[in-house]
């Protein structure tokens, strides 16, 4: 029998997400994960991450922003090594870290005062925050809304 699967902390990873966006005081998306990955918040990670390579991977794909997703998720497990060598442990799984980019790329709050826009669509939303729509549209789902196009 196979073992139950362990829960994301989903607060600790909004938190995270959080942490972040202040850091880096965003209010407004996209959030920057290029950026983020290059001159990552010292507290957080000492050491920028080389994502050179991550481009040759994601230079073709079925979705526009999937390398946006990429870098997030790289972004996570990144953290997750560093907080391990510090005794700060964060789940290591892709569960985690696909949340983890949801939050990160698609903050709740700058998503809820996207869909209060009159005749906002699933693609125009996705575009807005670059990322694909599929992300757009569960990260929605996660919040308990809908908007026209999911």
């Amino acid at each position: 029998m196979q073992a139950a699967p362990t829960p994301i902390p989903t607060q600790r990873l909004d938190a995270l997400a959080n942490e972040i966006l202040d850091i880096y005081s965003l209010s407004e998306p996209p959030v920057p994960i290029e950026t983020i990955m290059q001159h990552p918040p010292r507290k957080l990670l000492p050491a920028a991450v080389d994502i050179t390579d991550l481009s040759l991977v994601f230079g073709i794909s079925e979705h526009r922003y999937e390398y946006r997703v990429a870098v997030a998720r790289l972004l996570y497990r990144e953290l997750c090594r560093y907080k391990d060598e510090h005794n700060e442990s964060l789940p290591y799984n892709n569960d985690a870290a696909r949340y983890f980019a949801a939050v990160l790329l698609v903050p709740a709050e700058w998503a809820l005062r996207y869909i209060r826009r009159p005749l906002i669509n699933l693609q125009q939303i996705s575009e807005a925050f670059q990322v694909p729509d599929y992300m757009m549209a569960s990260r929605l789902a996660q919040m308990g809304k809908r908007i026209r196009g999911m």
